[in-house]
């Protein structure tokens, strides 16, 4: 099974892109200047030993001419140990030619993870990202048709977002998968280095959100994504030096995912158990009591009870 390999991914900055997101710096974000050939991938595959997940990320995969995305599947297809699988990211509407969705199924394609930072027109206009809502459903349900597996990456805190849109988002995807189990990343916004956003930021014309903000409304945005069977693969970007480095503003934080999850799961056991008691996994213990005891704060919120008293209610289980 995929989902059992380990990741071995090769960013590619911007690769296909036909424009740049105002919010996007991939070279600030992975610390990727280079996009890394075939050769390069094949010489790195050909010391591989056990069967991995080979990742395609960082730019718009399936917007290379058709012989080089060609040449980067016979590297996984020709050199990977048996196994193996690929993944890549792409825009949803790069895979509309039939004979190119033919080639894909060609090879051991474990997921397409599709950018949709969102489905609000005037969002995507404000963001410069070149998608018009209809035609992304049209472009998923082509892939569908053709059991391709798909994955999608959302954000929240985007230029004129709100919580309710981004939840909206959330449910017109969910009718449209059905009962399919995609893979979820979500992106809180992050004001990068040599972006239009910073600029605005600069200017004062964008408010990124605050660490707690991102916490709240990504914790209500991963609840209601389970629910309607979303698997959350990853939250928040991978802490890096570059991006360390590169980051002006927004909810940075190395727990944001961890946070999130917290506000998630204390919504959900509210829910569950209005006042508690309330069954916790041991291995999540860091959720309610770390980060000052984040979770244990937003139980005792949702409950309407003391900090004391919800932490009291908390049985932690092996």
């Amino acid at each position: 099974m995929a989902d059992k390999l380990k990741k071995l991914p090769f960013f590619l900055p911007f690769a296909g892109c036909r424009g740049q997101c105002v919010y996007c710096n991939q070279r600030a974000i992975t610390g990727v200047t280079e996009v890394p050939s075939p050769d390069y991938v094949r010489a790195v595959l050909k010391d591989i030993k056990e069967p991995r997940e080979i990742c395609y990320f960082g730019g718009s995969f399936c917007r290379f001419p058709e012989e080089t995305i060609k040449a980067y599947l016979d590297c996984v297809a020709e050199y990977a140990p048996a196994g193996s699988a690929v993944r890549f990211s792409t825009y949803p509407g790069d895979l509309r030619d039939d004979a190119l969705r033919a080639l894909i199924k060609k090879y051991p394609v474990s997921r397409i993870e599709l950018g949709i930072p969102t489905l609000d027109p005037a969002v995507l206009a404000a963001c410069r990202r070149e998608a018009a809502p209809e035609k992304i459903f049209e472009d998923i349900s082509l892939l569908m048709k053709d059991s391709l597996p798909v994955g999608v990456q959302m954000m929240i805190g985007l230029p004129g977002q709100r919580r309710e849109s981004s939840l909206r988002d959330l449910t017109r995807l969910a009718e449209l998968k059905g009962s399919e189990r995609w893979e979820l990343r979500l992106y809180p916004c992050l004001v990068i280095a040599g972006t239009e956003l910073e600029r605005l930021y600069r200017r004062g014309e964008y408010r990124p959100l605050s660490v707690e903000e991102a916490a709240l409304w990504g914790g209500e945005f991963i609840e209601l994504a389970v629910v309607f069977g979303f698997v959350p693969i990853r939250i928040g970007l991978q802490e890096t030096v570059s991006l360390a480095a590169e980051v002006k503003a927004g909810p940075h934080h190395p727990a944001l995912g961890e946070l999130i999850l917290a506000e998630a799961e204390a919504r959900r056991l509210v829910k569950l158990v209005p006042k508690g008691p309330w069954q916790v996994p041991r291995r999540d213990i860091s959720k309610f009591r770390g980060h000052g005891g984040f979770g244990i704060k937003r139980l005792a919120i949702h409950a309407g009870i003391s900090e004391n008293e919800a932490a009291k209610q908390i049985v932690y289980e092996s």
